[in-house]
């Protein structure tokens, strides 16, 4: 049975992603939390690229899908929980390491269901918030934490933020996938802005959007069960 020599390639960006995930844990163990953090980060990057990868070179299969999903339970559930535990957890006792175990608990069930619901055809949302948004809201919460010393005397609503966004990953709640952007001059426009923003604030640019993205999902889905509850009693 003869593989395709490409089928290597996007694997190898997931196999990547996984790798930096483990890194990021190493170093958060070493007390480098904000290096740690950026590890996180990278592997986004890298996550993101091998689905793209894997349909341009024709190379997707069930593995894939099965070794991503694997892989970022490595590099978006267990490295920013380690993270969040190290940062802030260890100083809240059994919450704080509660809220760090139900990160990667939650990010597996959303995976898992991910992986159940999926289909062949890209679909323009995503139930619950997919866990890299949540990985990347917690690694630059935490870096913003140690750059500015936000929240000092109040690390407890950090970790209930973290423990919101987990609950998140495994709700109802539909997120946009940018997937099926169709890309239009005004859209090229607002990404070269983008860009040159977070070249300027990179980690305050990264959590801003990432807190848009969140509360956007969340505060779309409060609108659209208002309405319908508003509707049924105009209409009864």
């Amino acid at each position: 049975m003869k593989i395709n020599p490409l089928f290597i390639i996007p694997n190898l960006f997931t196999a990547t992603s996984a790798f930096l995930g483990v890194l990021s844990i190493i170093y958060a163990s070493k007390g480098r939390i904000e290096f740690a953090c950026w590890l996180v980060i990278i592997s986004m990057i890298f996550d993101g690229l091998d689905g793209r990868v894997a349909r341009i070179t024709n190379t997707a299969s069930k593995f894939g899908v099965e070794f991503d999903s694997l892989c970022d339970v490595i590099a978006f559930g267990c490295a920013p929980a380690i993270l969040l535990y190290f940062s802030i957890g260890q100083y809240y006792d059994r919450f704080g390491a509660m809220v760090s175990c139900l990160f990667v608990v939650f990010g597996a069930i959303r995976l898992a269901r991910f992986n159940i619901v999926t289909s062949n055809e890209i679909s323009k949302y995503f139930i619950g918030l997919p866990i890299p948004s949540a990985a990347i809201f917690v690694a630059t919460m935490i870096v913003l934490k140690i750059r500015y010393d936000l929240f000092k005397e109040y690390s407890m609503y950090l970790l209930i933020a973290a423990f919101l966004v987990g609950i998140l990953m495994v709700s109802n709640v539909r997120y946009p996938n940018f997937k099926q952007v169709k890309w239009r001059l005004s859209s090229f426009i607002m990404l070269v802005i983008i860009l040159a923003i977070l070249f300027v604030r990179p980690i305050e640019g990264i959590f801003i959007l990432i807190s848009l993205y969140i509360l956007f999902g969340l505060i779309r889905y409060i609108y659209l069960i208002t309405s319908r509850i508003v509707f049924k009693k105009a209409n009864s």
